[in-house]
């Protein structure tokens, strides 16, 4: 009986020193294991001491029968059922309320104690002169299984404990278990077997005292810790692997940790820790004073190689009487910040604006063209909102327009006028979807594409749809009654009469007709142009006479000139002249002349034709050459198509011509073109002057030097070489000079095609002229030598040529060659 004591004895010491480390460790313990199971050694110890207490022969129980053996196998089942729930909640997330499980171990142990000694409805275990009951044996097994099981479930969770606790535990239980296997075929509660049960029990208490007693003091970190070590390591292995950047500082604002050294990165290369804290340490400031989250931008690296991270930095509090820290992560937005750079600079190229809302209809952002069109602030661009700009008829159909997308989150789509910057107000079309995230809309994208023209456009052809229909009306309508009255005539003079009329209608439907058809060819490309050289004078003659015929109002004075060749289409330019005699007497009612008149400047012939009509308003004058557009004042209104101008205009730049109108309301107006010459008048010009010029290049005969200066200038290709050519040939021959001074510096493009031309053909020619010395200057291209050269290899050593680069080394050999010729 003393040996069974004192081995209870020791075991109950042991498993409630087993309690007291678990419960004093129950708010930092992080194994589940050791806590549920640290607990309930507590209950385990005290029902082992009632076993001892209610052993035979102790008679400190009075209770009849075997007591002893029922709390056993009672304390036994419920350590194994432990074992085996402790290791089932290693690993599980949920945390164990510490309270409801000692109230649970409470119940259970007080339900077993009063089960035995109270109640007394607990099997019984043991017969004196039989020995162990049925019931008795078949538990001992059951608790032999949950312990093996629990074995190895401890194997399977192995890597949750240091590698001497888990020998420890796993000793233990295989004690626990020989224990077990004794007790469950002894036959005497003195035998043996019995003894040696008892000694497994004691082992294995002692193993338990070494793995949860022993290692807790001896080593508290590496036993209560060491899930919370593992997860640091865990925790600061990915912390340092993050593509992030982290850092902590104290309430110094002194960086304590940083989960990688900055400076191994490329941008802060020159860059420490404290240096990097000084950068933002007015978040940090911020962030320490108000504990709140602070969030900012970063800009770090030279200017060429600027790198962008976005940082937040949280306050760490754990206690009100602990010391603070801060948290800083920062993340590298340099791709997604030049992704947007590059997306704003090309949104700010389009020619539409552009801009995004947020959900509720605030706008957020506003490209560059609407910053322009509305010569807005850059830093605020838009805290006026939309309606500021509106046109104020059109705000109504705009706002519930946009009320009704924001509803229903459908697309809009509505035409406005917006007031630009210089006050005036042009058509947009806006257009604006929304962007969905489950279902909700999040943002608003939108864009105002200019319509002004289009609007407007379509506004002249309605109008001239209008206005054509009527023209064309008129004229048939002017047929219709005179066939009419042509019909029931007798007297010849008035049928005459009537047959005059009937011609100018159809003269008038024809006209209308045929501008209908031009203006069809020319938005085909199609208008045919027959150009030759001719007398601009009589052309001018036979379109005066010919209205002067039809108009009695009016005197048609042309002042004449000498004559002038040039190339073009007569009939085209007849048209053209025609139109404007016709718009002049039109247009200036209370007048009674219009003039005509023409002059020569170089290379063309400017044509003008003036009269002292209503005028044209400034504002009008740009539009004039519009298709459809008819001039409007408030003074008169006239019939038309508005195609006139349209045409002529259209005429003339077909003849490389240009046209210009000036005009003062009240006064008149004086419509000028300006065409080309034609070759003939080209050399009356040029024997006239001796010089030339024109876009490629200027001819002068310097007398007083004794040469002939070229220069070329700008874009050459082959037909501006050859034509080019053809002038100095004409020029050195009538001026009687043999020098030319020929500057190619300024010359573009590739001209080398012309090479083949120059020397075959003009250079030849040049000679032929009276060419005997050629001072060729050039820029230091290659190209530009060797197609110089290429010209004038088949000279044959007739005319003395040379090359230079500069002007005045160029002017000091021609010198040269004069002094040298003339001596």
């Amino acid at each position: 009986m003393l040996f069974h004591t004192l081995v209870e004895l020791f075991s109950i010491v042991i498993a409630f020193a087993v309690f007291i480390v678990a419960w004093n460790s129950r708010k930092m313990q992080d194994n589940k294991y050791l806590h549920m199971v640290g607990i309930s050694y507590l209950f385990i110890g005290a029902l082992d001491l009632l076993h001892t207490l209610s052993y035979n022969g102790m008679n400190m129980i009075p209770v009849p029968g075997y007591p002893a053996n029922q709390f056993w196998v009672a304390t036994r089942g419920m350590e194994a059922l432990i074992f085996f729930g402790g290791f089932l909640m290693i690993g599980r997330k949920r945390k164990i309320n510490t309270e409801l499980l000692f109230l649970f171990y409470f119940v259970v142990s007080l339900a077993i104690a009063a089960s035995i000694l109270v109640w007394k409805v607990f099997p019984v275990c043991f017969v004196a002169g039989k020995g162990q009951t049925f019931f008795k044996v078949v538990s001992e097994y059951c608790i032999i299984l949950l312990l093996l099981i629990s074995l190895l479930l401890l194997y399977g969770r192995r890597a949750n404990f240091d590698r001497k606790t888990y020998q420890l535990l796993a000793g233990s239980i295989i004690f626990a278990v020989l224990s077990e296997c004794c007790f469950a075929t002894y036959a005497s509660n003195t035998d043996t077997l019995n003894e040696f049960g008892h000694y497994g029990k004691l082992i294995s208490f002692f193993l338990i005292y070494k793995a949860n007693v022993q290692m807790a003091f001896e080593k508290p970190m590496a036993s209560i810790f060491r899930e919370l070590k593992a997860s640091e390591t865990e925790y600061k292995t990915l912390a340092e692997n993050l593509p992030d950047i982290i850092m902590r500082f104290d309430e110094n604002l002194d960086c304590v940790y940083a989960n990688r050294d900055i400076r191994e990165l490329p941008q802060f290369a020159d860059i420490d820790a404290r240096t990097f804290s000084k950068r933002i340490r007015n978040e940090l400031e911020q962030a320490l004073a108000g504990r709140k989250n602070i969030a900012g931008e970063l800009e770090v690296g030279e200017q060429n190689n600027l790198s962008y991270y976005s940082f937040q930095v949280i306050p760490e509090i754990f206690d009100k009487a602990a010391e603070s820290r801060l948290l800083v992560i920062f993340r590298d937005i340099t791709k997604s910040r030049k992704e947007r750079l590059h997306l704003t600079s090309l949104l700010d190229t389009i020619p539409q604006q552009v801009w995004t809302a947020s959900a509720d209809g605030n706008i957020d952002y506003v490209n560059g063209v609407v910053i322009r069109d509305f010569a807005l602030n850059p830093d605020s661009p838009f805290g006026l909102g939309w309606q500021h700009f509106i046109h104020p008829d059109d705000i109504e159909e705009c706002d519930r327009a946009w009320k009704l997308s924001l509803r229903s989150g459908s697309e809009y789509n509505v035409q406005f006028r917006l007031k630009m910057a210089d006050g005036g107000y042009l058509w947009h079309l806006g257009r604006a979807v929304p962007i969905l995230e489950n279902g909700k809309v999040t943002l608003w994208i939108g864009s105002n594409t200019n319509i002004d023209l289009q609007k407007k456009g379509q506004e002249q052809r309605d109008e001239f749809i209008s206005v054509a229909s009527h023209e064309l009306k008129t004229p048939l309508t002017s047929i219709k009654a005179f066939n009419q009255l042509l019909a029931r005539a007798k007297d010849l003079d008035k049928a005459k009469s009537y047959l005059q009329k009937v011609d100018m209608a159809t003269t008038k439907l024809e006209r209308l007709i045929n501008d209908l058809l031009d203006v069809s060819r020319i938005n085909a490309g199609k208008l045919q142009f027959n150009k030759t050289d001719f007398i601009l004078n009589e052309l001018l003659r036979e379109c005066c006479d010919n209205l002067q015929l039809s108009v009695a109002t009016h005197q048609i004075i042309l002042k004449e000139s000498e004559n002038i060749y040039i190339h073009a289409d007569r009939f085209r330019l007849e048209q053209v002249i025609g139109n404007l005699l016709s718009n002049a007497v039109k247009y200036s009612p209370l007048a009674d002349t219009v003039h005509v008149s023409f002059r020569v400047e170089q290379e063309g012939v400017i044509i003008s034709v003036e009269d002292h009509g209503i005028g044209i308003a400034s504002q009008e004058l740009e539009k004039l050459f519009d298709r459809y557009y008819r001039a409007d004042n408030a003074a008169e209104r006239f019939g038309g198509l508005g195609l006139g101008l349209f045409i002529s205009s259209e005429i003339i730049k077909a003849h490389q011509g240009t046209f210009w109108i000036e005009s003062e309301l009240g006064v008149g107006t004086t419509v000028n073109i300006r065409i080309p010459l034609g070759e003939t008048a080209i050399k009356n010009q040029v024997a006239n002057g001796l010089t030339y010029s024109d876009e490629y290049l200027a001819i002068t005969c310097n007398d007083q030097k004794g040469w002939m200066e070229v220069n070329w200038t700008g874009y050459q290709d082959f037909e501006s070489v050859q034509n080019g050519g053809l002038r100095m040939i004409e020029v050195l021959g009538s001026s009687g000079l043999k020098k030319v001074l020929n500057d190619n510096r300024e010359v573009l493009g590739n001209w080398s095609e012309a090479s083949d031309w120059a020397g075959k053909v003009w250079f030849p020619m040049m000679i032929e002229a009276g060419l005997r010395d050629f001072a060729w200057v050039f820029s230091p291209s290659i190209f530009a030598q060797l197609a110089a050269q290429k010209s004038f290899d088949v000279s044959d050593g007739k005319a003395n040529v040379r090359f230079f680069h500069d002007m005045e080394e160029a002017k000091r050999w021609l010198g040269e060659i004069n002094h040298v010729s003339g001596s």
